[in-house]
Order: structure tokens, then sequence, then C-alpha cells
């Protein structure tokens, strides 16, 4: 029996310390055999064995795990959502999809958890972010555009007049107005932070007056100054 084998046996049979420290060096020796059990071990009974399985899926890397560290945003424990937000940041780009769709997901710590995630991974999220305010499910559509929004960069500014301008999006319009609104409003207070990422949550940025004038394009919005 080699060292993995030893530690995945540890993983599913040993004390709660034991687990822990199992998940903890099968996460530094990166070996693909255990990440089956290591996702099982995001639903141990103790929050420390789960916080060191996620934290050693990030270190491992395989995409498989995405859905479940996702799953894992809405942990109970602070510690387990702050591993799993590092893990998928480490995992990066296969995470994208699926964190887009956790915004339909009825957990005010996935959604947050998600957009936080999406707005480390930058530049590669805005293209499928921009598609997703076309998304059959309302509240992917509003997240999607929330996250946009807080990301801006010329780059994702531009992209979002660019998809407002279509007469057939001014529901888009509307549900960003609204969005825009929230973060004026936000901006003037410390946003909360639930755990998900290392450093605070960014200040919600200035929204460009062009931004502001491609959501008016129909007359029927106000947006606060």
């Amino acid at each position: 029996m080699d060292e993995v084998e030893g530690l995945i046996g540890t993983l599913q049979k040993g004390y709660s310390w034991e687990r822990k420290e199992a998940a903890d060096r099968l996460g530094a020796l990166k070996d693909m055999r255990a990440v089956e059990l290591l996702i099982k071990a995001l639903g141990d009974g103790d929050w420390q064995v789960r916080e060191a399985s996620a934290g050693a899926l990030g270190k491992v890397g395989d995409a498989k795990a995405v859905g479940p560290l996702i799953r894992a945003l809405g942990d109970g424990a602070t510690n387990v959502r702050y591993e799993a937000t590092r893990a998928l940041l480490k995992i990066g780009e296969p995470g994208i999809g699926p964190l887009i769709k956790a915004f339909g997901d009825e957990r005010a710590n996935v959604r947050l958890c998600a957009a936080q995630v999406l707005e480390g991974i930058g530049e590669p999220a805005i293209e499928p972010l921009i598609e997703a305010l076309g998304d059959a499910d309302v509240n992917v559509r509003i997240n999607a555009a929330y996250t946009l929004v807080k990301m801006v960069g010329e780059h994702g500014v531009g992209k979002l007049v660019e998809a407002t301008k279509d007469p057939e999006k001014r529901h888009l319009r509307r549900e960003i107005s609204a969005i825009i609104t929230k973060i004026n409003e936000e901006a003037k207070e410390k946003p909360h932070d639930f755990g998900c990422r290392e450093t605070k949550v960014l200040e919600p940025k200035k929204i460009p007056d062009e931004f502001k004038r491609a959501m008016l394009r129909d007359g029927q919005v106000k947006v606060k100054a």
C-alpha cells in the first residue's frame, strides 16, 4: 500500500482529526486518485474536514470537483465557504459556466461567493456573463448583470452597452438600471463579507455615464446619479 492509498483509507475511517490531516496531505500530494473521496468528504460531519477537503481539491485542480465545490459555497461554516471559493479560483475557467448557473441558487451565500469567484477569474468570465444576460432564469440574468457591473473596466462596460442596444432587451436595461441604483446606494456603506475570499469585498465602482445613458435609452427607466 502506498501513501495515497493509506491516506484515502484514513479519510474514510479515521478520527476527525486524522481525516483532516489526511485531506491536507492528499492536497499536498495532488494525486488524482484522491479526488472522488475528497469530494465525498465535502459532506463530512466535521467542518474542519470539509474545509481541508475543499482546500485539497483546489490544489489537485480537477474540474470534476467544480459542482461539489459550488455546493460547498452554501456550507454553514465560513471557513468551508472560504476554502471552496479559493479552490474554485484555482481551478479557474472550467468553473465559469457552472458558477453562472449557480446564480439561480436559492441560497444567498452561493450566489455571493459564485460572483466573487467570477470576479476573481476576471477577463475569461466576461463573455459568458454577457451571454447569461439572455438566460431563461431571471435570477441568473440579474446576478450576471450585477457581477458584470462590479467587474466593470472599459471592456466590460462596452460589452454591456452593446448588449442593451437591442430593442428586444429592454427588460435587461430595466434590470441592470435597478442594479446600478443598488450599487450606488451600497457604495455609501461597507459591503457585507460572507467569508468567500481572502481579501475584503471591493467597494462597488462608479458606473460610467455612458453605461447609465444606455440604460435610459428607451426613456422608461430612471437611474440615480
